[in-house]
């Protein structure tokens, strides 16, 4: 694999890592505040959380096409995220 294409991949995967994270984060503290009460706060967290996930989609859907023009197959990163 060319060292652009693999670095190209290193981004994607770093940053489908990162917003998944995110978005998790995102929903636990929705959860939090929603049990406690706060549901305004709690809403506007589980916006941010759907932001990062849809901007995770995308990034999978481009770390795919990667794979798919120059013919390599990504392990699925998402089942390192604890």
């Amino acid at each position: 694999m060319r060292k652009e294409v693999q670095q190209m991949a290193n981004v994607l995967i770093k940053g489908i890592v990162l917003d998944e994270a995110c978005a998790r984060e995102f929903a636990r503290a929705a959860s939090h505040l929603e049990a406690t009460g706060v549901t305004s706060t709690a809403d506007a967290m589980r916006t941010q959380a759907r932001l990062h996930r849809v901007k995770s989609l995308e990034l999978q859907g481009k770390l795919a096409a990667l794979g798919d023009q120059y013919g390599i197959v990504f392990p699925n990163v998402l089942k390192s995220i604890p």
